[in-house]
């Protein structure tokens, strides 16, 4: 088979791969957004049934996630080391216009929940315009040997005001966009049916748009091992669920205490050969009284104790943290059973996982900066070195802030290094801290020199005369 050259060639094969992979993608998004399957599931259930099933689910994906995606916050950008240049302005301004700090987030997001997501630079009339893509709208050919580097990207979305299908292929030299209705068989009224996924009837518009580029405008996060944080212990999420789901049904079932008669058998017809109806006879009521015939006596059934399932649930659940590297606390906010060691051990190792993945997106944000700043005819060599800047992974809150800060000053560390290492403030922040530092100085000297002025001043001291034998005595003497 010829190796792909034209995005019409790339086309096919990009669809293809798309949609192969969005069952997977499809089951982990379910793991997120409260609608993950069912601990059990017949095919004649009740509709009743199934809504009880789905009070036993919790979004577990969405609590792993974000545990890791909460501690990277980007929070400045320099271009050798400086934030005032003109490409460095021009970079911060790129970032705040395309709203960055919510689209990083999306794309983190992505990445952390399927393996892999996208940053795509758009060029919108000499504007860079930055999205943060789905690996369930997008999809892209990578060098096997380097997968950072892309060779081909594939983007549709649909509008439904123009009824239309769009998609977006990028390769080595040039972009084309296609476009396809969006009902599989528009010809048939009877038969609107639309279409679900990415593959079929593409039509081009126009021909390639040839570009200078070399590589398509589009940045890859892949997470390590290509899969979500959660994906590798779905098991365990299905097992800790279905435990949740025993303890409902029992706790259920004890709103129902089973009751039975003892001591012999009611009779079945009163006294004119009519049929009883001890349903009716023995209805639950707070003051119903019951009138049993001599000799016979109630049974009712004892509760279970849950609270064993319910330390089995805590178990799976803790086995869940461990794996994950997710802090208990943070799955199970009530974690006095904890030991602190336990507590440290996960919590560091959520921040040995949390940098990892920074770093990779670290280099992914750098990267489509960089292309954004070229759409906007800011050119940087290979030696100018961009950096997107980030809060300390293991210091998000200010707790964990102040305290390692106060630290940091007890040793005899600096407050800009404090600020910028610990506090992670950027250096915007850094700057603007400095400011009003010298303000505050400027103001207290003003306030001091204000009461000094204000001061009554001391009454002038007289030269005392001593006496001697009733008579003064020189001052001097």
């Amino acid at each position: 088979m010829p190796t792909p050259i034209t995005p019409e060639d790339w086309l096919p094969i990009l669809t293809q791969r798309l949609d192969a992979n969005h069952p997977r993608f499809k089951l982990l998004t379910r793991y997120t957004n409260g609608d993950a399957p069912l601990p059990e599931m017949g095919a004649n259930v009740r509709l009743s049934w199934i809504k009880f099933q789905k009070m036993s689910r919790t979004n577990w994906g969405e609590l792993i996630r974000d545990a890791v995606v909460d501690r990277i916050v980007p929070n400045g950008i320099v271009i050798n080391g400086k934030n005032d240049s003109p490409e460095a302005k021009a970079a911060q301004r790129i970032w705040r216009e395309n709203r960055m700090d919510t689209v990083f987030k999306d794309w983190l997001r992505y990445g952390t929940t399927y393996g892999r997501s996208f940053f795509t630079v758009w060029n919108n009339k000499g504007k860079a315009v930055i999205t943060a893509d789905s690996p369930d709208t997008m999809w892209a050919a990578h060098d096997p040997l380097q997968p950072w580097k892309v060779r081909a990207a594939l983007r549709w979305w649909r509008d439904l005001d123009a009824k239309l299908d769009y998609a977006m292929v990028w390769t080595d030299n040039a972009w084309q966009r296609f476009n396809r209705s969006i009902y599989v068989d528009p010809s048939i009224p009877e038969n609107m049916q639309v279409w679900t996924r990415s593959s079929g009837k593409w039509e081009p518009e126009g021909e390639p748009t040839p570009t200078l580029s070399t590589e398509p405008p589009v940045f890859l996060y892949q997470n390590p091992g290509g899969v979500g944080e959660f994906e590798a212990h779905l098991d365990l999420i299905n097992r800790i669920n279905h435990g949740v789901l025993q303890i409902l049904a029992i706790t259920a079932m004890q709103a129902f205490r089973q009751r039975g008669i003892k001591g012999g058998l009611l009779p079945q017809k009163d006294d004119q050969g009519n049929d009883i109806d001890w349903t009716k006879v023995f209805e639950a009521a707070p003051g119903a009284l019951w009138n049993l015939p001599e000799g016979l006596d109630i049974w009712e059934s004892q509760p279970t104790d849950v609270r064993p399932l319910l330390d089995e649930v805590k178990d799976h659940v803790r086995q869940l943290s461990a794996v994950t590297r997710t802090p208990f606390s943070t799955l199970i906010p009530d974690s006095a059973n904890q030991s602190a060691e336990g507590a440290k051990e996960t919590k560091e190792g959520l921040i040995f996982k949390a940098t990892e993945r920074l770093t990779i997106a670290a280099v992914g944000a750098v990267s489509a900066l960089r292309k954004a700043l070229e759409v906007e005819g800011y050119v940087l060599t290979e030696d100018d070195r961009l950096e997107v800047l980030f809060e300390p992974c293991q210091m998000v809150t200010l707790g964990e802030k102040y305290q390692a800060a106060s630290l940091a000053k007890a040793a005899g560390e600096s407050w800009r290094s404090i600020a910028r290492n610990i506090l992670g403030y950027s250096p915007e922040q850094i700057a603007t801290d400095a400011i009003d530092r010298a303000d505050e100085l400027l103001a207290g000297m003003a306030v001091a020199q204000q009461l000094q002025a204000a001061a009554p001043k001391p009454a002038a001291q007289q030269p005392q005369k001593a006496l001697t034998n009733g008579q003064p005595k020189p001052v001097n003497a």
